[in-house]
């Protein structure tokens, strides 16, 4: 799906939106992170993560890391927005793990937008800014095997599983996409 890219200033530097049909990915501020402090703490939604739910100081960490990379690299996570409303509805974007080959897409929307098919709106404007704007050879995702909708969603970008028991957690996957097995960005296109 096309999106569109709005540009505004903070922190003395570009920092970009994502706009899709539905969403508008931005990057996070100070006034989030009460919500997002909900998101990660959700005990049910995150029962199927690796590592749980998160508490306020975790939470913090995490919020205040998406932040700084953010700041520093001019695109990563971001909140994803209810384009109608401008609702934060949870977040979506590009974090780095070594462990896991390079940048991987993550992506966690709250229960209540789920089944509308708002997390591969907002995971394939993600792909596409990776392969597009910002030149990227090869992304990567880790999912629990038990979290069968988070693999749905990757299998539909196209992510082919390459591992089974990342860092030695039986059902952990990691899954990788490269650029040039992308529809939109394969050669000769």
């Amino acid at each position: 799906m096309p999106f569109s890219t709005a540009f505004f200033f903070d922190w003395n530097f570009v920092m970009t939106n994502l706009e899709t049909e539905n969403l508008i990915l931005r990057p996070f501020e100070d006034s989030d992170f009460d919500w997002f402090e909900r998101l990660h703490g959700d005990i049910e939604m995150t029962a199927k993560m690796h590592r749980g739910a998160l508490g306020r100081t975790e939470a913090r960490e995490l919020f205040d890391g998406y932040r700084d990379a953010f700041r520093q690299g001019g695109f990563g996570m971001r909140a994803v927005t209810a384009r109608e409303t401008g609702e934060a509805i949870g977040e979506c974007g590009l974090w780095m793990r070594k462990d896991a080959g390079g940048y991987t897409i993550r992506y966690m929307l709250a229960r209540e937008w789920w089944g509308r098919g708002l997390t591969g709106e907002a995971a394939r404007a993600t792909v596409e800014e990776a392969f597009g704007r910002l030149g990227m050879a090869r992304i990567h995702a880790i999912a629990m095997d038990a979290n069968v909708h988070s693999v749905k969603a990757l299998l539909r970008l196209g992510m082919v599983k390459v591992e089974e028991n990342h860092r030695g957690i039986p059902g952990f996957g990691r899954y990788r996409l490269d650029r040039q097995d992308h529809p939109e960005f394969a050669p000769g296109r």
